[in-house]
C-alpha cells in the first residue's frame, strides 16, 4: 500500500533533507527530491516542496537509524541525520498538534492530497518576476 507524503523543507535545509531522501528513498534519483524554494509563507520565509507516493510504512523508516543505502554508498549520513532530527510527521488520524512549518524543521503530511496539504502548510507560490 502507498500513501501520500507532502514535505515542506525550508531552504537552508534543502542539502540536508536530499540526503535524506537519499538514505530513505529507492533510487539515486532521490538526491533530487527537493529542488528549488518556490514557496513561501506570508513571512516571506523560502521553503522546496515535494509530493510523493511512499510505502505505508514511511514514518517508521523516517524514524530508523540511517545508514548509506546500496543505490547510494556515498550518501551522506551527517547531513541526512540533521534533517532526519528536523522532520515532524504528521497526518489527519494523528492526536498531535499539527506542526507548524519552521526553518528549523521539515514538515511532513502524510495520508492527504497535496492540494489539500499545502493550504495547511500556510505556503503560496513565490510570485515569478519578469
Amino acid at each position: 500500500m502507498t500513501i501520500r507524503i507532502t514535505i515542506a523543507c525550508p531552504e537552508g535545509l534543502i542539502s540536508e533533507a536530499n540526503q535524506f531522501a537519499l538514505c530513505v528513498g529507492n533510487t539515486p534519483a532521490d538526491a533530487q527530491t527537493f529542488r528549488s524554494a518556490t514557496w513561501e509563507t506570508e513571512s516571506g520565509d523560502r521553503y522546496a516542496l515535494a509530493s510523493l507516493l511512499a510505502g505505508a510504512q514511511f514514518p517508521q523508516v523516517a524514524a530508523s537509524p540511517l545508514s548509506a543505502p546500496a543505490h547510494a554508498p556515498d550518501a551522506n549520513t551527517t547531513e541526512a541525520s540533521i534533517a532526519q532530527a528536523a522532520l515532524r510527521i504528521w497526518s489527519p488520524m494523528s492526536e498531535d498538534s499539527f506542526p507548524e512549518v519552521g526553518l528549523d524543521r521539515l514538515v511532513a503530511i502524510v495520508g492527504l492530497e497535496a492540494g489539500m496539504a499545502i493550504p495547511l502548510l500556510g505556503l503560496s507560490p513565490v510570485p515569478i518576476e519578469d
